[in-house]
C-alpha cells in the first residue's frame, strides 16, 4: 500500500501551472491518501460573470487507473510540476507541460481510464480518425485533443442525436507492448490539430519546475528562518495562478487570480497587493500594478473589479489602495530600471482614478467621497454598512490620501515639482476634512452620507486610516494603537479579526470576524507607515504564524486559527488563495 508523499495537499489546492487553464482537483469528499481519491481534470475557464471555477463546470473528467482490467487504487503524490498517482502496480505520472497542454506517462503497463459526464447541450466527442479523440462541452467551455502518443485508446462515448450529444465519454487508454502509455491532451480554443510529435514527458517536468524555480527565485521574497518551511508552497501558490495574454483573451500581461474554485477572476486590488510582495522584481512589481489601468475607462477614470480571460466587470470595484501600493514600492524600489514613460503612464492613469471619486462618488458634495455598494468595502458585509448606503468613511478617504501622497512622490520624481506640490497640498487638505469629520477624539466613526446618521461599531476598518501613515497626528496613532492591541477584542492570537470579538455584530463569516488577508495586511503596513515598526511586526508574525500552522486559507478562524471553510463559497470547502500566499509573502518577507 502507497501513501504518497505531497508537495500540495489537492483538497485545498488543486494542482494548476502559471499560464494554465488546466487543473487536477479533488472533489469535496476525496482525499489524496491511498484508496480515497477522487481525482478529477478539470477547467478554470471562465463561462460569464459568477460561474468561473464552480464544480458545477469545472470538473470534466475523473482519473481512475486499470491493470488488466480491473481497477487500481492509488495514492496522490505530488511535486511543484507533476503530480504521481503511486499504486502496488506502478506509478502513473501527469504533468500541465505547457499551458495548453496536460501529460499522462506511465512506464509500468498501467491503464489511464477518464470519464466524463456530460449533460450539456451539444457535448461532443469525434473521433478524429487518426487515433485521437476531440471533447468538446459548451458547460465548461472545453475543446480537448486526446492524443495517445504511445498506446491505445479503447471510447464509449455514444451519441444520442435526439438530445443533439454525447451521453458521457468513457475513455481507457491502454500502455504499448512495452508498458509504456504517453497520451498528451491539448486545448484548443479554434479546430484542434495533432502535433507531428510531442515533448518528451521528462523534459516536460525539468521545464515546468526550472519555470517555477526562475519565478521564485526572482520575484518571490526571501523569508526569516521560522517561515522558510513555507516559501515554496507560498510561491507555487502565487505561480500556479498567475495567467498569462493569449489569443483572444481579454487578459494582457501577467496578472494572478484569487483561487481556481470559486474566484477564477483577476481582481483590481488584489494585484497591488501581490505587486508590493514582489518588489523583489521591480519590474515584474510595477506591472501587476499597471495591469490594472489596462482597463481604466479614459472619460471618468473608473476602473473594474475583476477581469478574467471573457470579462470585465464594473458594475463595482474594490477599495482604491493603488496609491497605499505605489508608496511601497517607491520605499522599497530601485525605480531606475523603470522607464519614464511607463512611471508618466501611471502617474496619468492614477490621478484620473483619484479624480474619478471627487466627480463620482462624492454626492453630497462635501469633498469626502463615499462607498456606493458594500462590494466597494472590500469586506462585503462589514458592520460599517448597517445604516446602508452611500457610506461615508474615514477608509476611503484615508486611501485617497495615500494616492495624493504617491502621487506627489511620482511626480517629484519625474520632475513636475508644481505638480507635486499642488498633490501635496492636496493630502494635506483631505486629510483634515477627514480628521474634522471621523476622528471623535477617542476613535474614528462613519456616517451614511444621507441621512448622517453616525455609525461606530467594531468592524476593522475603523483601524485601516492608519495608511495614511505621517498625516495622522501622533497622539490619535498612539490611541489608535492602544486599542486595536486590546487582546481578545480587537486582536487575537492569530491577528486582527475583521469584526471585534466583543461586538455584537462578530460572528463567523466573511467580515464579520473572519480574519482576512488584505485588512490585516493593511493594518499591519498602516502600523509601519506611522513609524510603529515592532506593532507591525507583532501583527504580522501573528498572522503568518497562523497562515503557516493553518494553510493559506482567505479567512482566519480568530478563536482557533483554523482556516474557516464554513465562510465563503458555496459547497462548504474554502480552497487556498494566492491572495493570501502574496499577503503572507509580504507580511512574513518585508515585516517580520
Amino acid at each position: 500500500m502507497k501513501e504518497g508523499k505531497r508537495f500540495i495537499d489537492f483538497h485545498s489546492a488543486p494542482f494548476g501551472r502559471k499560464g494554465s487553464f488546466f487543473i487536477v482537483q479533488q472533489s469535496d469528499t476525496g482525499r489524496d491518501h491511498f484508496g480515497a481519491a477522487d481525482l478529477w481534470v478539470g477547467t478554470t475557464r471562465s463561462i460569464g460573470y459568477g460561474y468561473s471555477g464552480l464544480d458545477t463546470t469545472n470538473r470534466v473528467m475523473k482519473i481512475s487507473l486499470e491493470k488488466d482490467g480491473k481497477p487500481v487504487p492509488f495514492a496522490v503524490s505530488n511535486t511543484p510540476a507533476e503530480i504521481i498517482l503511486e499504486s502496488d502496480y506502478g506509478n502513473m505520472h501527469i504533468c500541465i507541460a505547457e499551458y495548453n497542454l496536460l501529460q499522462f506517462h506511465s512506464e509500468d503497463g498501467l491503464s489511464l481510464v477518464l470519464n466524463a459526464p456530460l449533460t450539456a447541450f451539444h457535448a461532443a466527442v469525434r473521433d478524429m480518425l487518426d487515433g485521437s479523440w476531440l471533447l468538446t462541452t459548451y458547460k465548461s467551455a472545453v475543446n480537448w485533443l486526446f492524443v495517445p502518443v504511445r498506446g491505445s485508446c479503447v471510447m464509449d462515448a455514444p451519441y444520442d442525436w435526439r438530445a443533439m450529444r454525447n451521453l458521457y465519454m468513457h475513455g481507457t487508454w491502454h500502455p504499448d507492448e512495452k508498458g509504456v502509455l504517453d497520451l498528451a491532451v491539448e486545448e484548443f480554443e479554434l479546430d484542434s490539430k495533432r502535433r507531428p510529435s510531442y515533448p518528451d514527458y521528462k523534459s516536460s517536468v525539468a521545464a515546468v519546475m526550472a519555470d517555477f524555480e526562475q519565478y521564485r527565485d526572482t520575484c518571490f521574497p526571501e523569508l526569516p528562518a521560522e517561515f522558510a518551511k513555507s516559501r515554496d508552497k507560498a510561491a507555487w501558490m502565487i505561480w500556479s495562478h498567475t495567467r498569462v495574454p493569449q489569443p483572444r483573451s481579454l487578459i494582457k500581461r501577467e496578472m494572478i487570480i484569487m483561487m481556481h474554485k470559486m474566484f477564477g477572476q483577476c481582481y483590481c486590488w488584489q494585484q497591488a497587493f501581490h505587486a508590493m510582495a514582489h518588489c523583489r522584481n521591480v519590474d515584474f512589481a510595477w506591472n501587476l500594478l499597471e495591469s490594472i489601468f489596462d482597463y481604466q475607462d479614459p472619460e471618468n477614470g473608473q476602473i473594474p473589479d475583476h477581469i478574467d480571460e471573457l470579462d470585465i466587470t464594473f458594475l463595482t470595484f474594490k477599495p482604491p489602495i493603488y496609491g497605499v501600493a505605489l508608496n511601497w514600492l517607491l520605499d522599497r524600489c530601485d525605480l531606475s530600471v523603470i522607464s519614464r514613460e511607463r512611471k508618466e503612464q501611471l502617474y496619468e492613469k492614477v490621478a484620473k482614478l483619484y479624480r474619478f471619486f471627487f466627480t463620482y462618488r462624492d454626492l453630497d458634495g462635501d469633498g469626502l467621497p463615499e462607498y456606493h455598494q458594500c462590494d466597494e468595502t472590500g469586506c462585503e458585509d462589514t458592520s460599517m454598512c448597517i445604516k446602508g448606503l452611500p457610506l461615508a468613511c474615514p477608509e476611503l478617504a484615508a486611501y485617497l490620501v495615500s494616492m495624493a501622497d504617491a502621487l506627489s512622490r511620482l511626480a517629484a520624481l519625474l520632475g513636475r515639482e508644481q505638480e507635486a506640490k499642488a498633490w501635496d497640498e492636496e493630502a494635506g487638505a483631505l486629510s483634515d476634512r477627514l480628521l474634522k469629520t471621523f476622528w471623535t477624539g477617542e476613535r474614528f466613526v462613519a456616517f451614511h452620507a444621507g441621512t448622517k446618521e453616525i455609525i461606530s461599531t467594531g468592524s476593522i476598518s475603523f483601524f485601516t486610516p492608519l495608511v495614511m501613515g505621517k498625516r495622522l497626528p501622533p497622539h490619535i496613532v498612539d490611541i489608535l494603537v492602544k486599542k486595536l492591541f486590546t487582546e481578545n477584542v480587537h486582536i487575537s492570537p492569530y491577528g486582527i479579526p475583521s469584526e471585534a470579538l466583543d461586538s455584537p455584530y462578530f460572528a463567523h463569516g466573511w467580515s464579520k470576524g473572519t480574519i482576512q488577508s488584505p485588512t490585516t495586511c493593511l493594518v499591519a503596513l498602516g502600523l509601519a507607515f506611522c513609524g510603529r515598526r515592532e506593532e507591525a511586526r507583532e501583527v504580522a508574525l501573528r498572522y503568518a504564524r497562523a497562515v503557516q500552522q493553518a494553510g493559506f486559507y482567505h479567512m482566519i478562524d480568530p478563536l482557533t486559527g483554523v482556516g474557516n471553510d464554513n465562510a465563503i463559497g458555496v459547497h462548504k470547502v474554502q480552497h487556498w488563495a494566492a491572495w493570501t500566499a502574496g499577503v503572507f509573502a509580504l507580511l512574513a518577507g518585508y515585516l517580520c
